[in-house]
This record gives structure tokens, sequence and C-alpha cells, in this order.
């Protein structure tokens, strides 16, 4: 019955989520319909979960990597690595990749799309 109860609560928590995107990033999520933006949206929160991210700020700030600024981007072997390291908490491993993340933005000239 938890188990249940705990689902419902996150699709209802995602698709709020969902929400919010298409009213605040309308033109990031534009390609995405209902369905695959929930998808992303539940994958990417699913991923921060199990690597361990406990920050509520740290999750949002992964889910909206996920979906729309860099999908998937921890599918990537080198920010995997980085993410599954046996150091430091994974809140802070996190904090590490965009540290990176954020330094590339700049070095790109796309300082805007780094928000933290």
């Amino acid at each position: 019955m938890w188990a249940s109860f705990s689902a419902s609560a996150q699709k209802e928590a995602d698709a709020d989520i969902a929400a919010t995107f298409r009213e605040r990033n309308a033109i990031e999520v534009a390609h995405l319909s209902d369905d695959e933006l929930m998808a992303a949206i539940k994958e990417a929160r699913g991923t921060a979960v199990s690597l361990g991210i406990t920050a509520s700020n740290l999750r949002m700030r992964f889910i909206m990597l996920g979906v729309f600024r860099l999908p998937g981007f921890w599918k990537e072997a080198e920010i995997w690595q980085m993410l599954t390291a046996n150091t430091g908490t994974p809140d802070m491993r996190f904090g590490d990749v965009c540290a990176l993340l954020k330094v590339g933005a700049g070095r790109e000239a796309k300082a805007n799309y780094v928000w933290w």
C-alpha cells in the first residue's frame, strides 16, 4: 500500500514539474510530447535518487539538466564516473559535475546556460 501511495505522489510531483517546465521553459521542452516530458522527468529523478543525491535543490538541478539543458548528461562515461566515484558524498560529487559543466559553459561562451 505504501509503495502505491508513494508512486502516486511521485507521479503527481512529476506532473507539477512538467507543468512548470511547460510554463517557464516552454521553448526548451516544446519538442517533447507530454508523455515524453513525463518519462524524461521520471528517468532523471530516478537516476538522481539512485545516485543518492539528497538535497532537493540538487535533485531539481539534476532533473532540469537531464530533461532540457543536457538531456541524459549522466550517460556520458566521464560524467558517470564522476557521479559514481568512491569519494565524497553523492551531493558533493554532483556538485563537482556542476562545477565542471559551469567551467565548460564559460569556455564556450554559454554561461547563461548555467544558473547556479
